[in-house]
């Protein structure tokens, strides 16, 4: 069976570029630097579902062609990640309002429903809005044809939720962005993973994402197969910067899409 991860978004919380910064014309010219919010999308024969919703999820799914999602799972209710959830409305009146799965920690789901109240109240509803299902996670669940394993991650004072997905004990992917280091219990767990997927916001050091240096230093532990680096900030000239990366560590860029026969 496929696995194919398609990188939504590699951007920071501002997106590249930012607002009201000159850059080189060279920057600008290259599409791998023009970075949405962070997110991604997961297909398999059975499945198909997002990762984190962010401000430009629309473009994102218009991007991708994308005409159906089956689940939402959600790292954090930092702006980010989470803004963009309205625009699955339009998955939900393509099913003629078939509820949509959201997947959460107990402290995002909470926040989710502040932030989208109208579209979480119980009853009848137009045939345009939201119909959020909620499904709070302390633990492993299947998703499809997916083992999914949520990872507790550090990333300032609420934390954030990493994934591994597994098939038949073969570990396929681990998605670790927004956290300030990848502890040890979570690089035992997903060693030598197929591909994992890391923030390394920035090259200087930064409180609550991992640096470069950071993210280098967790790909060694985890020796995964690939590893993508994302949740990227202006400091990253994609090829300049690429071309200093050890082999088997790339800057992950918008669009880019992994297959794992």
């Amino acid at each position: 069976m496929a696995f194919e991860l398609t990188i939504l978004g590699s951007g920071t919380s501002q997106g590249v570029p930012v607002i009201g910064r000159d850059y080189p014309e060279a920057f600008l010219a290259n599409p791998k630097n023009h970075r949405f919010r962070p997110a991604a999308m997961v297909r398999t024969d059975e499945i198909c579902f997002v990762i984190d919703t962010p401000q430009e999820f629309r473009l994102q799914m218009l991007r991708e062609g994308v005409r159906s999602i089956d689940a939402v799972l959600f790292t954090h209710a930092h702006a980010d990640h989470i803004m963009g959830l309205d625009d699955c409305r339009r998955f939900c009146e393509m099913t003629g309002g078939r509820p949509l799965p959201i997947y959460a920690r107990p402290e995002d789901l909470r926040m989710l429903k502040t932030v989208f109240g109208y579209a979480f109240v119980e009853g009848r509803k137009p045939s345009t809005y939201l119909v959020p299902e909620a499904r709070v996670f302390d633990g492993p669940f299947e998703l499809g044809d997916l083992l999914v394993t949520p990872l507790p991650l550090p990333h300032g004072s609420m934390g954030s939720s990493g994934f591994l997905f597994e098939r038949g004990g073969d570990k396929l992917l681990a998605y670790c962005t927004d956290c300030k280091e990848v502890p040890d219990p979570v690089v035992e767990r997903i060693a030598g993973v197929r591909c994992v997927v890391l923030d390394a916001l920035r090259k200087r050091e930064h409180w609550t994402h991992m640096s470069l240096d950071e993210a280098l230093t967790a790909a060694r532990r985890i020796r995964a197969e690939r590893t993508l680096l994302t949740h990227l900030t202006d400091e990253y000239d994609h090829d300049v910067d690429q071309a200093e990366l050890p082999p088997g560590v790339e800057l992950a860029h918008d669009g880019l899409k992994v297959m794992l026969p």
